[in-house]
């Protein structure tokens, strides 16, 4: 452990609902050290930078800085200790030139006061960014201006410039900073921290290990909200960090293996797409899903799994390549003709993009299969098969509520969930396109999902699934395809009779 600590975090816990974010994280970081942060989606990584910047209040637990108490929770007050953070979401103002960004909110402390200011705020950026060897961003440049790559340099430049007027050897967070970077640009930002390591300390999260096992001096490996290793990065290697991250058994019972069918190998596809790509999302995939099959994608966030899903669900229009169903191309793919041609989609986000939350659970589960029930001749709903339908399907599910008049949202995650799956139901479903479909969902209620997934699997549909839990994929996936950074680097079986393990997996993910 460093012999001097700038900060540290002691007994940090943070739920959100049933939701153990963090629980009982501690951790400290020494001057000139960079301590690689890693961790699977959703260890807890975000919500520990969270913590650490002030954008998050931890429920328990206390933090200081140079040996000084630091107020949690407080963005404004951890920023003037020391703390700066870069994120991928940028949080430029695209109006204001890159000096104003660099130094907002500290132009006084900068620039000092009375005529001449902004002179010498310009002047201080224009030397921060020749330190930093950035010689294509001019100081006096309107953001709104620069390329997506050029403004992550400025949110950077932002949080190095804490390295000059700090009074405390400041802390400088950098979550996924080379996402939108080319390699050379990566290649400047590695050689930038190396530099101002006698300055400043740094926390770097990224799922690109290699880069992590490069920078780090230090190694904090989370898993399911608790630190499982804090280590000196001495001979360790992608695959030991691979077992830190996973480290767990399946339970072949929770996934249905033993239901597993596996005998879609020989069948035609139902739907096929072929050098599918999406611009900023994924490029040149090949995707086959056969009747009786789940298809598992795997990635880390931003690998394009999600935007793939979408795709096969007529929700984003591919940009090149084609689309086929039973063998027939399809070039105007939507939705609407994809839910006729019996592909539908639970997406990842469900309140957003799922759920009518003014509607009873009845409107919710209908919506579906109202075009199945309106006559042809008048247009009129047949509001009898409508209603028992829509009761047969909440008892096949065992959606509990009160009544189906009872609005949506008062209803638990999982049984709205429950409700989005009912509504497909009522169809001649051939595939289902699931991203993420027990997120934020009760054990018990996944596994009653997992048992509707393998009895469609029976009955012939076709499944493409994405997930977060990666044990999910590989538990309930016939094969799984894997991608990074928009393209399919990796193909693994998944039979029941011999499964791959996580590392198998994400060493092609990372």
């Amino acid at each position: 452990m460093p012999t001097q600590s700038t900060v540290a975090l002691t007994g940090i816990s943070k739920r959100y609902g049933p939701v153990h974010a963090l629980r009982d994280v501690s951790m400290t970081v020494g001057t000139g050290e960079v301590l690689g942060l890693v961790g699977e989606n959703g260890a807890g990584k975000s919500t520990l930078i969270g913590v650490l910047s002030g954008t998050v209040r931890p429920d328990t637990g206390t933090m200081t800085v140079g040996g000084q108490d630091a107020p949690l929770g407080s963005p404004r007050a951890l920023a003037a200790l020391g703390v700066a953070v870069v994120v991928q979401e940028q949080a430029l103002v695209e109006s204001l030139r890159v000096y104003e960004n660099i130094y907002l909110g500290r132009e006084i402390r900068t620039g000092g006061r009375g005529p001449g200011r902004k002179r010498r705020l310009r002047a201080a950026a224009a030397a921060l960014l020749r330190d930093m060897h950035v010689d294509d961003i001019r100081a006096d440049a309107v953001v709104a201006d620069l390329t997506y790559p050029q403004r992550q340099f400025v949110e950077i430049a932002k949080a190095f410039a804490d390295a000059r007027i700090a009074d405390t050897p400041p802390l400088i967070l950098l979550d996924e900073p080379t996402s939108a970077l080319s390699e050379h640009e990566a290649e400047l930002l590695f050689s930038l921290i190396e530099r101002w390591r006698d300055r400043a300390s740094f926390i770097y999260v990224s799922h690109i290990l290699p880069d992590v096992l490069r920078l780090a001096t230090r190694l904090l490996v989370l898993r399911d909200g608790k630190v499982v290793d804090d280590l000196r990065n001495e001979g360790v290697t992608d695959r030991r960090l691979h077992e830190l991250m996973v480290g767990r058994e399946r339970s072949v019972d929770y996934y249905r293996e033993t239901e597993q069918t596996g005998a879609a190998a020989a069948a035609e596809p139902i739907l096929e797409i072929t050098g599918g790509s999406v611009a900023g999302a994924f490029t040149d995939v090949n995707l086959a899903i056969r009747p009786g099959e789940i298809v598992g994608v795997a990635g880390v966030i931003g690998s394009g799994k999600s935007e793939l899903a979408a795709a096969v669900a007529g929700a984003t229009r591919l940009g090149g390549g084609s689309l086929t169903v039973d063998g027939r191309r399809r070039d105007r793919w939507s939705v609407r003709r994809a839910v006729r041609a019996g592909v539908c989609y639970v997406p990842p986000e469900r309140a957003n993009d799922s759920l009518f939350s003014a509607m009873s659970v009845r409107g919710n589960i209908s919506i579906g299969f109202l075009d199945l029930l309106t006559s042809r001749w008048s247009g009129l709903l047949r509001l009898r098969d409508e209603r028992g339908r829509a009761a047969s399907l909440s008892s096949r599910l065992r959606i509990k509520t009160d009544s189906l008049a009872t609005p949506i949202r008062e209803l638990s995650g999982g049984n709205q969930q429950k409700a989005v799956f009912a509504r497909w139901l009522a169809r001649r479903v051939r595939v289902f396109v699931l991203d993420d479909p027990t997120r934020g969902i009760d054990v018990g209620t996944r596994e009653e999902i997992y048992t509707m997934i393998r009895d469609l699997t029976r009955d012939g549909v076709g499944v493409l699934l994405c997930a977060e839990s990666l044990e999910e994929v590989i538990g309930l996936a016939d094969r799984i395809v894997v991608l990074r950074d928009g393209r399919v680097t990796a193909e693994i079986p998944s039979p029941a009779t011999g499964k791959p393990t996580d590392v198998d997996v994400i060493s092609h993910m990372m």
